[in-house]
């Protein structure tokens, strides 16, 4: 294998395939990406046997051929170089050089029949998305994804392809996050699969100059098609947990507030929270929404009040800030709608003004305050 090819070009490609490339792994063919060369297309691909990406960028082939190179000396090189024209070769014994005109490098490949084969089949349906819209639902769902290696199904983001809507869901047991897209438009499709998260990361990574995603589901894999790049993924088996039974219907506490006040007065409350916990008190009364925190142990408080729309009885409720504070930063609207009804019920947290056609929903699992 010969070719010729501009340093910026290769250093994109290697870029959107070394996020897949494991950084420890028991099957040493892994650390590698595979080149593969017909003419003057080259492909790159990567994988970890669960996630696989390719992407195809156009050089000037000399001699076709295919060869695994480290990923992580091959990126380490090319990052450094300068932007300058480059030449790799490999030979009968997949000995690689890199060749500039500053400077010569050396290193050892591996043939292409020890790399993995990737067989990326039709699904049984597909669709085309916006991809500024996918992507923005993929941000809103994935941070409540749970890393839980015991519970697998929430180690990904639910999708549900229907008709008339889009549907993502993700959660840890602690936070829920629900979004429709009510725009969606796929007459005669009805599809679901979990995907990994790191198959979704990699896909937002990628979609720099590109407008529309081509996603097709399989009963046990998702293939995401953008213009030169495709990302293929195992889908997480097993059955989604039943998410609707856990939004609650009957919260009648409606609070409406300054999402940057509510979240500048957490951070600064919390500072003063349990260190394992992260417990606040939210306390909500008349015109206002009270925070507070105490951490027992080393005595220290805080305590602070934020002007809130709200007329009702009071209600006090226990919170992890963290978890609090990650949902505020994944919405976008100036104000935030709290649905309260008692202190040991799920509160629901909506932007106030959606996006036309989309609905977000976001459950925060409470704390049981210590004078319950």
């Amino acid at each position: 294998m010969k070719f010729r090819v501009n340093r910026k070009d290769i250093h994109q490609a290697i870029q959107k395939i070394i996020g897949v490339v494991p950084v420890k792994t028991t099957i040493p063919i892994l650390s590698n990406i595979l080149f593969d060369l017909h003419g003057n297309d080259l492909s790159l691909t990567g994988t970890d046997l669960e996630v696989s990406i390719s992407t195809n960028i156009e050089v000037q082939g000399d001699e076709d051929g295919a060869v695994a190179i480290p990923a992580k000396i091959l990126f380490e090189i090319v990052r450094e170089l300068p932007d300058v024209p480059m030449e790799l070769a490999c030979d009968e014994d997949y000995k690689i050089s890199l060749n500039t005109e500053q400077g010569f490098y050396k290193l050892s490949g591996e043939a292409k029949d020890e790399f993995p084969k990737i067989v990326v089949e039709e699904g049984m349906g597909s669709f085309e998305i916006e991809a500024g819209r996918f992507s923005n639902m993929v941000d809103k769902t994935s941070f409540a994804v749970s890393t839980d290696e015991l519970r697998t199904t929430l180690m990904g983001v639910f999708m549900k392809v229907m008709a008339n809507e889009l549907r993502m869901v993700a959660t840890d047991g602690h936070r829920l996050v629900k979004i429709e897209d009510k725009n969606f438009q796929s007459p005669g499709l009805e599809q679901e699969a979990i995907v990994p998260t790191k198959a979704l990361n990699l896909l937002t990574k990628n979609l720099n100059g590109n407008t529309d995603i081509s996603v097709s589901i399989s009963d046990d894999h998702v293939v995401f098609k953008l213009s030169d790049t495709t990302i293929f993924s195992k889908s997480i088996e097993g059955q989604f947990p039943n998410y609707e039974r856990v939004i609650p219907a009957d919260n009648d506490k409606k609070v409406i507030i300054n999402r940057q006040l509510l979240s500048s007065s957490v951070r600064r409350v919390s500072i003063f929270s349990n260190s394992i916990t992260h417990q606040i008190r939210l306390s909500v009364s008349n015109g206002a929404l009270e925070i507070q925190s105490e951490d027992i142990e080393f005595g220290g408080e805080a305590r602070e009040k934020v002007d809130a729309d709200y007329s009702g009885d009071g209600v006090d409720v226990g919170y992890n800030a963290n978890y609090l504070l990650d949902i505020l930063k994944h919405i976008e609207s100036n104000e935030v709608e709290l649905r309260l009804k008692d202190p040991v019920s799920a509160g629901i947290i909506y932007p106030v003004g959606q996006e036309d056609g989309e609905d977000v929903l976001m459950l925060l699992m409470p704390i049981r305050l210590n004078d319950d």
